[in-house]
């Protein structure tokens, strides 16, 4: 079946743990010539099994689920049918964690339901003709993850292991002496690291030494 001459229906799989909700997202597409409803899902568990020979082109999927391990579920689905794409279709927004393991276990799209209904049609359009589509809110958080990652490197390549090593016992708040017998190096070796470590962290003491590194997402 076509939209006029040679556009083909893009073929979509929901997978939605809440009733109402599934419903709204079944009636809200199905009820558009552009689409085609391949199957939907009240958990990824169940869609695993079900989805066969023919998959949907994408599959909108809620990673926040009490009957299966979504991730996992996507890891095995995309091991199966490699051209599926995933577009998650969420409320969670809470961290960077779910976002980046739903990247890593294939997704291609990232949407939160507070964008409302004519979001996630464009965002279905605009996956399927190759984009990525992702909220504001989490492409804000994928940059802030980022460049936390890019202050932590940085940092990395500041210290030497030595001076991580003493830097994050003096995170836990041991003396120089505790420091030097944990390392089997002198107190004074202790102090020269140190001094080095404030000099390359540009700070003055142990308590700035520390929160700047714990800023960084080291210790």
């Amino acid at each position: 079946m076509t939209i006029g001459s040679n556009q083909a229906l893009i073929k979509l799989g929901i997978i939605e743990n809440d009733p109402s909700y599934r419903r709204a997202l079944y009636s809200l597409f199905s009820l558009s010539s552009e689409f085609e409803v391949a199957g939907i899902w009240k958990d990824a568990g169940i869609a695993v099994q079900e989805i066969t020979d023919e998959p949907p082109h994408i599959l909108l999927i809620e990673i926040q689920s009490p009957d299966a391990d979504v991730i996992a579920c996507m890891r095995q689905l995309k091991k199966k049918h490699p051209s599926i794409q995933f577009l998650v279709h969420t409320c969670y927004e809470e961290d960077d964690s779910p976002v980046l393991e739903a990247f890593k276990a294939g997704a291609t799209g990232y949407l939160l339901k507070k964008d409302g209904p004519e979001a996630l049609i464009r965002s279905v359009r605009e996956l399927h003709a190759g984009g990525v589509p992702l909220s504001r809110d989490i492409a804000h958080t994928l940059i802030n993850f980022f460049n936390r990652t890019s202050v932590t490197d940085s940092m990395c390549e500041l210290l030497t292991r030595r001076e991580e090593e003493v830097l994050v016992l003096l995170s836990e708040g041991k003396m120089y002496k505790e420091v030097a017998i944990r390392l089997g190096i002198t107190m004074e070796t202790v102090k020269k690291h140190t001094k080095h470590i404030y000099h390359k962290l540009e700070v003055q003491n142990r308590m700035e030494a520390v929160n700047k590194w714990r800023k960084g997402g080291i210790v």
